[in-house]
């Protein structure tokens, strides 16, 4: 353990009798900061940097007009989806379908929401060409079929068996998702799932779609959360494109790196590849951990809470410990959770915009710190939107 371990906590470690020197929170932190503290620099990274400023200047150009451009995606779920919209969706000459996905909330909330966030998108309905500048978006609400051949698929959020079983592709179509694995089959994430029930679900007639696509002769590429988590988006507060600087975007871009950092999923062992993303991203933005300071000491306590807490539910080490930075985060920003609560669910928007998990007052501690950082979530569906067109 530490030499500098905290006496707060040192008191509370002694005072609860833990079984094992290994199950210390200060040396599961520990570990967990020697896991991931390391920021990989790959030319794969910095490109993809690259272009994400070109997307958000406004710099590409994206053509659709070889073949309907497929996008899946669940806008009001994370800041990225809304962006992906504005500097790609709306920017691509020809023809975009856009199935919105239902789910926790239905397609209807989840349009209303981008033109709240975008009134660019003004005047958008289902099932009615919407004019842009330079092509046509058609939006298309989850539960229904999609009347084109498909040349290029972009999976950023989930949709229904019906739906998923109407896409027919164009010869050599490409097909980017997100969250699959290597080769588009179904994985851990959750764009792969079916929405059918109103809840996201496995979707067994995932990999037959991936088949399909291949079958057509698809080029399929997986978005790599190796280079993703590592390409954020740059604050809006420090200046951009007028578009990412408004009240709407800003508080929904901030709410979701929030959330990100504070909201532990339900402790269940499916859940750890959540907890080791927000590993990923929270180090990047917060790294400076004063051992001296009252709030790192509370944070280790309420650490070894968590930790207790899985081992109680027969969860093995690898779980806390990627759980354990953002829990060290969101105590060195100020953050205090409520008894009993360790998160909220991203499908509950009166929670993330309250970050419900915490005290009301370190709530605002928390989103004061996040403020002031450099960069904030990463950029998932404007860098998989790119892709598709490279």
């Amino acid at each position: 353990m530490s030499n500098t371990m905290s006496t707060d906590y040192a008191a509370y470690a002694t005072d609860a009798a833990l079984s094992s020197v290994d199950d210390y929170a200060e040396n599961v932190f520990e570990r967990a900061l020697d896991k991931y503290r390391d920021v990989p620099v790959t030319a794969e990274i910095i490109r993809a940097k690259s272009n994400l400023k070109k997307f958000l200047a406004e710099e590409f150009e994206f053509d659709s007009s070889d073949g309907t451009t497929l996008v899946t995606t669940d806008f009001g779920e994370e800041a990225d989806d809304d962006i992906m919209a504005r500097f790609g969706l709306y920017r691509t000459k020809g023809i975009v379908a856009v199935v919105v996905s239902g789910g926790v909330k239905s397609p209807r909330e989840r349009l209303e929401h981008l033109i709240r966030i975008f009134p660019c998108f003004e005047g958008a309905r289902f099932e009615v060409p919407f004019k842009t500048p330079t092509g046509t978006l058609h939006f298309i609400p989850d539960g229904e079929t999609v009347p084109y051949t498909v040349k290029r698929f972009i999976n950023c959020g989930p949709c229904s068996t019906t739906t998923l079983n109407s896409i027919h592709f164009n010869v050599n179509p490409i097909v980017i998702t997100v969250g699959a694995n290597s080769d588009g089959t179904s994985g851990a994430g959750i764009n792969q799932k079916k929405t059918d029930n109103g809840i996201l679900e496995p979707n067994p007639d995932w990999n037959k779609f991936i088949a399909r696509a291949k079958e057509a002769g698809a080029q399929v590429k997986n978005m790599d959360v190796n280079l993703t988590r590592y390409v954020p988006f740059p604050n809006p507060r420090n200046g951009g494109h007028p578009d990412m600087m408004t009240p709407q975007l800003i508080n929904s871009l901030e709410k979701t790196t929030a959330m990100f950092i504070v909201s532990r999923p339900p402790i269940i062992a499916v859940t750890e590849r959540v907890n080791e993303s927000n590993s990923v991203i929270g180090l990047q933005l917060f790294s400076s951990f004063d051992k001296t300071d009252k709030k790192y000491q509370l944070g280790l306590i309420k650490l070894q809470e968590y930790i207790e807490l899985a081992k109680s539910k027969g969860l093995t080490a690898t779980y806390y410990e990627k759980a354990a930075i953002p829990i060290m985060i969101t105590y060195c920003m100020g953050g205090v959770y409520k008894e009993g609560l360790w998160g909220f669910s991203p499908a509950d928007q009166n929670a993330r915009e309250m970050l419900s998990c915490l005290t009301l007052e370190s709530s605002s501690m928390v989103m004061d710190y996040i403020r002031t950082l450099e960069n904030l979530s990463p950029a998932y569906d404007p860098l998989s939107y790119i892709e598709a067109f490279l």
